[in-house]
């Protein structure tokens, strides 16, 4: 691996006038850093980053900080993140928490560990993550969970809610069960109370459920069968492919016999047959804006991302 010292040699100059090019601190005459960029290109040098850092108390990195890694919606929203900050010439570092805050913990402190210029976070206890993240002084952007007094990026996800009912009001839904994530989860308590609402004025009944009530298969049977549902509105996409295949195993048709609509469009929301019916809310989108924000490329406090629906063969016209 070639060093500092023999860029310096090669290039005729000391090792402290490439230490300046390299980190552009300091005055070098424009010749010589021409001659010293090109012994560099010439030498393919890379630049121990983990010194620099060390010696600059600052480093190229950006912590990304996500709830769950095989969530197709994180990964792009990590995809976005990672794209932005690439061109402007920063690295990111990814931490999994689990949902668990020990873990979120852990990062964090690997995160000011690595002397991160900023961390994005999507943590599932943003208030929680943000004391901490606080309290060690490093800028921070959330993507995806709501927060009045921080800057972030989100949808809106009480009208997300909304969006998801009406396109089953449009598909004549009679019986509708409701199957929801964690609803201590600020974007997934908005979107059941906006979907809940709206088929309350539409004088539509409906039945809720946590997702892990539906792992029983004969208890997911008779909550079909015992409420004559023909309808069921899902949290997230991942949990709406699951529910697709469930209720075609029980000989549903889908749409007619029971419609389905999911939330986040992810690409495997394309991949099912019928195609997932979903809510747009463009996570690679997120991600980009949250890197511009982080980076004052972006300067606006707080920012909402526009929901589009994506209607497909699971729902009803």
């Amino acid at each position: 691996m070639t060093t500092i010292k023999e860029v310096a040699k090669m290039a005729g100059v000391s090792v402290a006038t490439v230490s300046r090019v390299i980190n552009d601190n300091g005055y070098v005459k424009e010749s010589t850093k021409k001659h010293i960029e090109e012994v560099i290109k010439q030498l393919n040098y890379m630049p121990n980053e983990a010194a620099r850092t060390l010696f600059k108390k600052k480093s190229k990195i950006i912590g990304l900080l996500l709830p769950d890694i095989s969530n197709p919606f994180f990964m792009l929203i990590a995809r976005g993140v990672e794209d932005i900050a690439l061109k402007h010439g920063y690295q990111v570092l990814i931490g999994n928490s689990d949902n668990t805050l020990d873990k979120a913990k852990d990062y964090i402190s690997i995160f000011n560990s690595h002397n991160c210029i900023g961390v994005i976070s999507t943590a599932f206890d943003h208030h929680t993550i943000t004391e901490l993240i606080a309290y060690q002084h490093i800028p921070f952007v959330y993507v995806d969970r709501l927060s009045e007094k921080q800057h972030g990026v989100s949808t809106n996800h009480y009208q997300g809610g909304q969006l998801q009912a009406n396109i089953v009001i449009k598909g004549n839904a009679k019986h509708v069960l409701i199957i929801h994530e964690d609803l201590s989860i600020e974007a997934f308590k908005l979107r059941y109370e906006g979907t809940k609402n709206m088929l309350t004025q539409e004088h539509i009944s409906f039945h809720s459920c946590l997702a892990t009530q539906i792992e029983d298969e004969t208890q997911f049977e008779r909550m079909i069968s015992g409420s004559s549902i023909d309808t069921i509105i899902c949290s997230n996409d991942v949990l709406a492919i699951k529910v697709l295949g469930m209720v075609q195993q029980l000989n549903y048709n889908v749409p007619n016999d029971i419609q389905i609509v999911g939330y986040d469009n992810i690409p495997f929301s394309e991949m099912t047959f019928p195609q997932i019916t979903t809510i747009d809310q463009s996570a690679y989108h997120l991600g980009t804006k949250a890197v511009s924000k982080l980076l004052n490329i972006d300067d606006k406090p707080f920012e909402e991302i526009e929901l589009i629906i994506k209607k497909r063969q699971s729902t009803r016209n």
